[in-house]
């Protein structure tokens, strides 16, 4: 029997019971992707890795290799993010973050780039600083941009010129600058724009920053209400063209049903 073990930085994405003492974890991984881990006797009160198999816990975990899976032989703690246990919008927000980072992933697909970003995502939800709707608005635009499947606002599809403000098209997957629209309109033609979202200058420097700016400062900012509203419509729409799946956790997160704004408001953003 192979007793080496292996040492990997992690999150756990899930924790689920195996019988009456183990359970069965989902790790996003730096070094190994997503892993499935089971922690022999979890479940005992008095169980040395009772406070670790839980979601949200950060570390370092030491791996075991099984046949087809990993066990547990030791971790060390960098967070537990018990903060969230006390506010159940950020718990919802957070459980909702989680699933969707395990959608993204893969077993054996190594990805630093989303490992930071969900890290660095729960945290802005611990801080506080900026009101969870917009943290998950950043949080799935940098995830889209991680994957390859994004909005081009860079450049309008039409002159090609750098984009400042404009109209994105959803069938085309880009936007065209104002002037290029209201140049067609003048000459009589039609860009064929009648569902697409207007997006001002600051809504468009807003996913820009977005998609530019370094993983540590893309929690940093604050939208108007005119400017929240443009990004998350298109946001929504991006989203449900891209995922076709139901997420479990989605569906308890507050204000899902109402007019994004007034959620936001409520939580303080100006």
């Amino acid at each position: 029997m192979n007793t080496d073990t292996i040492k990997v930085s992690g999150i756990v994405l899930s924790v689920s019971p195996v019988g009456e003492t183990d359970r069965r974890m989902t790790i996003l991984t730096r070094e190994e992707g997503r892993v499935s881990v089971f922690a022999q006797g979890a479940s005992r009160a008095r169980s040395r890795f009772a406070a670790v198999t839980r979601p949200f816990v950060t570390g370092t975990f030491e791996l075991r290799q099984r046949s087809d899976s990993f066990s547990l032989a030791g971790a060390d703690v960098i967070d537990y993010f018990d903060h969230f246990s006390q506010d159940y919008d950020r718990l919802a927000y957070g459980a909702y973050f989680l699933e969707l980072a395990g959608w993204f992933s893969a077993e054996g697909l190594p990805d630093a780039s989303l490992i930071d970003l969900l890290y660095l995502a729960l945290k802005a939800l611990e801080k506080e600083k900026v009101p969870v709707p917009l943290v998950r608005l950043i949080y799935e635009f940098s995830l889209f941009r991680i994957e390859g499947e994004y909005p081009q606002v860079f450049t309008c599809r039409n002159c090609g010129k750098p984009l400042k403000e404009g109209w994105f098209g959803m069938s085309e997957r880009s936007a065209v600058c104002t002037e290029c629209v209201e140049k067609s309109r003048a000459e009589g033609r039609s860009l064929k724009l009648p569902q697409d979202i207007h997006l001002s200058p600051a809504a468009v420097y807003a996913l820009q920053y977005i998609y530019s700016a370094k993983p540590q400062a893309l929690f940093s900012f604050r939208l108007s209400e005119e400017v929240f509203s443009e990004v998350e419509k298109l946001r929504r729409r991006w989203k449900n063209r891209l995922i076709t799946h139901k997420f479990k956790s989605e569906a308890l997160l507050p204000g899902e049903n109402e007019t994004p704004f007034k959620f936001l408001t409520e939580r303080g953003c100006s």
